[in-house]
């Protein structure tokens, strides 16, 4: 069966062993991964500032700048520290498992390695970059949509639309995990609510409703964010 990754989805090899790039390089353009490679720290660094990568599989031990440093230095950089990294290493001490999590990467791979558990990590990193990417483009959008509706005034509710953002909150349900989809399903009440108020502009305490379902739709949002 075709293997079908997203359009463009790119891998930078790091390791100072030319033959195991080879090795990794074969297996991943088999898989119909896109591949660069870098032989030490510094190279990495390079590349990175000048070409977007979906996923680093990282050598731990090269000459000069090691593994962890490598990975340290991508996560102190703005530019570079959503890229997730999976390090594969000879080393399998837990002490240099540990710390491989605690400079920043993803995943820990111990060499020789299996090369079905290998790709399904690799899978499920990029996978999981996917979704994450997707989450912030809906929080930033939820979040552009809320401000907008801060501004407008209760005294002309008609004003609010809604109907778009329950499209795409009904769109965005079919393929989240159930915590999501409870998020999705608190917004989407609030919305309904908010609707609700529509041509009550005469009562009372319509003002204060209003604030009282922003607020839970803020609150949302956050909670989508962290995911």
């Amino acid at each position: 069966m075709d293997k079908v990754h997203p359009p463009g989805t790119v891998i930078l090899l790091v390791d100072d062993n030319p033959q195991n790039l080879q090795v990794l390089g074969k297996l991943l353009q088999e898989e119909k991964y896109e591949i660069e490679f870098a032989v030490n720290g510094e190279s990495t660094l390079e590349w990175l500032k000048n070409r977007r990568f979906d996923l680093i599989l990282l050598d731990l031990n090269m000459p000069g700048m090691n593994g962890f440093e490598v990975c340290k230095r991508i996560r102190s950089d703005n530019g570079m520290c959503g890229i997730p990294i999976i390090f594969l290493s000879a080393e399998s001490e837990r002490e240099s498992i540990l710390k491989g999590f605690e400079v920043g990467a993803q995943d820990y791979v111990t060499k020789p390695f299996d090369t079905r558990e290998l790709l399904a990590r690799v899978k499920t990193q990029l996978d999981l970059k996917s979704k994450t990417e997707k989450l912030e483009k809906i929080n930033e959008w939820l979040g552009k949509k809320i401000d907008n509706w801060l501004k407008v005034s209760v005294d002309r509710p008609r004003g609010v639309e809604t109907s778009d953002l329950n499209a795409k909150l009904i769109e965005f349900d079919k393929n989240q995990s159930y915590v999501q989809k409870d998020i999705c399903l608190e917004l989407s009440t609030s919305i309904k609510e908010i609707e609700k108020l529509i041509g009550k502009s005469n009562d009372s305490n319509i003002n204060d409703q209003f604030k009282e379902i922003i607020k839970r739709m803020e609150n949302a949002v956050t909670k989508l964010g962290k995911l």
